[in-house]
């Protein structure tokens, strides 16, 4: 099993003074990357609006997601990272995740950090699908996205999911936590509603980069 620990952190945000934090953390984070021993990878993204999958953001609402060369060093960022805790403290909630990667493929900025290793067992799956898309056709990508998101929050089986990014419109992510991976595939393969997205996406070539990681669950946080 890879060592290697992803570790999701949504967090969300009341009152003008503490949503201008958390919107001035997230430009900081893109010329101050996060740093910390044992962190290998950092993204801070904005989240959409609505459920998730809008093109207007949600000023409330932050993700972090972080690469961690193994658990302990997951832990003890946030237990003991002066910036982490010093943007938590602003926060009123903080859900997330503590996962493995066991399948996937593509890149992140050209790289993949996300290394894939043995499913360490049953229970739900976090999954992560990334794209950069091509600015001429974002207008047309983000047609066909509205229309078939609002089928997700009625799909049996999905815990969770909203939409995430680092730049509006052409740098986006979804992230969504199912209860097994039976159903996952269903929706994924064979649903109506996703299928053709699936079609669209091949046909149309929206994306100069894409990425799609299955995660096992191992830790949920809820604070």
């Amino acid at each position: 099993m890879s060592e290697k620990i992803i570790s999701i952190r949504f967090l969300s945000f009341k009152g003008f003074s503490n949503k201008r934090f958390a919107f001035a953390q997230m430009g900081i984070s893109l010329v101050n990357p996060w740093n910390h021993a044992g962190l290998l990878f950092s993204k801070h993204l904005g989240v959409g609006a609505g459920n998730g999958f809008s093109v207007w953001p949600d000023f409330s609402m932050y993700a972090f997601l972080g690469v961690f060369e193994s658990q302990k060093a997951s832990d003890d960022f946030f237990e003991t990272n002066a910036r982490w805790s010093a943007f938590k403290n602003q926060s009123i909630e903080m859900n997330g995740w503590d996962t493995v990667a066991i399948k996937g493929h593509g890149t992140w900025n050209g790289n993949n950090p996300f290394e894939m290793g043995a499913d360490p067992g049953s229970g739900p799956v976090l999954v992560l699908t990334r794209a950069s898309i091509v600015w001429y056709k974002s207008l047309l990508f983000w047609f066909n996205v509205s229309h078939a998101s609002k089928y997700l929050s009625s799909k049996s089986g999905l815990l969770f999911a909203k939409g995430v990014g680092e730049f509006p419109l052409l740098e986006q992510a979804t992230l969504s936590l199912w209860e097994s991976e039976e159903i996952l595939d269903s929706f994924a393969y064979k649903s109506k509603e996703h299928a053709p997205m699936i079609k669209k996406t091949r046909a149309l070539k929206w994306y100069s980069e894409e990425m799609f990681i299955r995660m096992r669950v191992l830790k949920t946080i809820n604070e």
